[in-house]
């Protein structure tokens, strides 16, 4: 039985890989509620995850998970591997490598609790994914809306280049973590007794991991060569401290058959477009689910069969930009008893004494002492170099 995916890292990579279709709510009637499909098959042995929700009415935010489901993907080899429910809405199971082959056609059968039933169309998985040559970044400075602030900070770039006959259509998929650090070490904790902490650095440096929500597609099916140069991909700027002692991107690069690119595009360009409450707004825009019972539904997302190469680039502090200031005010006080009003118990402590030893104190919330209050974890990823 699976962990939670928020268990071990190796999980947590499989599931970003899994989230390979992005929640997409277009305006519908105002009671309607859609069945939204998020669901990625890689041809990567391992987990892999299949996520089934309702979209909410258009008056109302957020989704909610379709639980209780049977869920299972077939082959015209006549397979079948059921996907079990392990999270509210999250349906897992353990693929081998020969399961995942090229040249198979696969199908996505869903029966919910309620005995609806929806289908994928069949799906011939893709021939394997040309390799990424090279993921690289360069200095780049964006213009705002205030034209005396612009912004500093570096893009990174793909380049890929791949045989005629290989796969021609393309989405990647980016995956950034970056260490930061707590401003100052911790020397006691107050919990109604003054304890000396033992290891003052414990809490100072911390690595954040997080998917990048934007969707990148690119395709050469309409070109001689199959060679993709200087994709640009995501601008990170100085005004985050994501650069300031070293970042990593880890880039996915799915190759697509011809309907699945067509879909991922219009999901990209709809985003660009309907960003402003001036512009259009997003459309209905149609995946390969449907109610066998009623194709009247509109079914949101989309069935993926995507082989996956993966490259991953790290980038240290880099000199030259300018970083905010670590969101940290400490306060001056002699003693735990006369501490800020705002501050609570338990709570920790620096000491401004010369030796580290007794008052006076400072105590401050947010990176003053615990990086982790940045969201982050204290754990060390596995692949930090």
């Amino acid at each position: 039985m699976p962990v939670s995916r928020a268990g071990a890292s190796i999980l947590f990579i499989c599931t970003l890989l899994a989230g390979c279709v992005d929640p997409y709510y277009p305006e519908f009637q105002d009671k309607q509620e859609s069945m939204v499909v998020e669901a990625l098959i890689t041809d990567h042995p391992g987990w892999q995850v299949i996520y089934l929700s309702r979209s909410s009415p258009v008056n109302e935010s957020g989704t909610r998970p379709e639980t209780d489901a049977y869920v299972s993907v077939s082959d015209d080899l006549g397979r079948s591997t059921e996907f079990r429910e392990q999270e509210p809405g999250a349906y897992y199971s353990w693929m081998t490598a020969g399961e995942l082959a090229s040249g198979i056609t696969y199908r996505l059968n869903v029966v919910t609790s309620d005995g609806e039933v929806y289908e994928s169309e069949p799906e011939m998985f893709p021939s394997p994914s040309p390799a990424i040559d090279k993921v690289y970044w360069e200095f780049e400075t964006v213009g705002t809306s205030d034209r005396t602030d612009p912004l500093n900070g570096i893009r990174f770039y793909v380049d890929m280049e791949a045989e005629p006959d290989q796969g021609r259509n393309f989405r990647w998929e980016l995956v950034e973590t970056w260490e930061y650090q707590a401003a100052n070490p911790i020397h006691y904790y107050y919990d109604g007794i003054m304890h000396q902490w033992p290891d003052s650095f414990s809490y100072h440096t911390c690595w954040y991991t997080g998917k990048i929500d934007q969707i990148y597609t690119a395709t050469t099916r309409n070109a001689e060569s199959n060679t993709i140069k200087g994709f640009p991909l995501n601008f990170v700027s100085e005004k985050t401290q994501r650069l300031q002692t070293r970042y990593s991107l880890q880039v996915f690069q799915y190759s697509l058959n011809d309907e699945a690119y067509d879909f991922w595009k219009r999901i990209e360009v709809q985003n660009q477009e309907s960003g402003g409450i001036y512009e259009r707004q997003p459309d209905y825009v149609s995946g390969n689910m449907y109610n066998t019972n009623n194709q009247e539904e509109y079914v949101l997302g989309f069935f993926n069969l995507c082989p996956v190469s993966e490259k991953r680039i790290f980038v240290d502090s880099i000199a030259g930009l300018s970083y905010p200031a670590i969101d940290c005010t400490l306060e001056t006080i002699m003693h735990p008893s006369s501490r800020p009003a705002w501050m609570t118990i338990p709570f920790f402590l620096i000491s401004f004494d010369p030796l580290n030893i007794g008052p006076p104190y400072g105590v401050g919330t947010h990176l003053c002492f615990d990086c982790r209050n940045g969201g982050g974890t204290i754990i060390k990823p596995d692949f930090w170099e």
